[in-house]
């Protein structure tokens, strides 16, 4: 019998994943705090596993894994694990444990559920641009993933300020200046991604319907998410918004964009 290396290191990358997200919540049960230290070291490890998944289904395709929705949404899940490891131990961000880890654990889970169907890619530009366009994609909705995290973070700082909530509840959480900043900085590069994604898919919509934009629900999702965001971004720039208001509504683009990436 035939072992699929891919389909394995992919569930093992699954299960790892679920145990960093559980030992995430070890410290606030007992107090402790030297179990979280193990909880970047287990998301590596489901990173590294998620990583052979992606190289051992490449070799078995041959071909990039990017060619079916769960590949794609797998790749999502892979680099917004890297992203979170780097933000992690560069900045010290241990409350994204509790924020990206669950989302990298749905996406890969939603993945390994839904059906394989290929996106076509016949012609002789509709493969290299349609791999720009779903790269393009990924690294925004990974950029996007992040300014959710700290616009979550900030909002729940925020109210447990306001409502004098005990200090040891938000004593490890960023400030809100930082929680913000970090919002601001993935933000433009989330929207820049997601602009530069919106262009390039409506070009391979062209190349495969002759039509530039196809007027679905799922299109109209990705309009709106783009429209918050573009709202946000200009506030920011324009009029000078900080705070809650640019959180929440970031939260909402992203809950747009995320719907859209599940294709519903």
């Amino acid at each position: 019998m035939r072992i699929d290396w891919g389909l394995l290191l992919l569930r093992g990358a699954l299960l790892v994943y679920a145990l960093a997200l559980v030992n995430t919540f070890v410290p606030v049960l007992s107090g402790s705090r030297r179990s979280a230290r193990l909880t970047p070291l287990l998301a590596a490890s489901g990173a590294l596993l998620h990583s052979g998944a992606l190289i051992a289904l490449g070799v078995s395709l041959g071909r990039c894994p990017l060619g079916t929705l769960p590949e794609v949404l797998s790749v999502l899940a892979w680099t917004l694990a890297l992203v979170y490891l780097v933000l992690v131990w560069r900045f010290r961000l241990e409350v994204l444990h509790a924020i990206i880890l669950p989302v990298i654990l749905l996406v890969l889970f939603v993945s390994l559920l839904l059906p394989g169907g290929v996106v076509p890619m016949t012609g002789p530009i509709r493969p290299s641009l349609l791999r720009v366009h779903i790269t393009v994609i990924v690294l925004g909705v990974a950029a996007l993933c992040i300014t959710f995290a700290a616009s979550l973070v900030y909002v729940l700082v925020d109210r447990a300020l306001k409502a004098k909530r005990p200090a040891r509840f938000f004593l490890a959480l960023p400030s809100l200046e930082r929680c913000d900043s970090i919002c601001r900085t993935s933000l433009y590069w989330a929207f820049s991604l997601l602009t530069l994604g919106i262009i390039t898919g409506s070009i391979v919509s062209a190349t495969l319907t002759g039509h530039y934009w196809s007027f679905r629900s799922r299109e109209g999702l990705a309009i709106l998410a783009w429209i918050i965001l573009a709202g946000v971004v200009v506030a920011r720039l324009g009029w000078g918004w900080r705070g809650r208001k640019p959180a929440i509504l970031t939260i909402l683009g992203f809950a747009a964009v995320f719907l859209r990436m599940l294709g519903i």
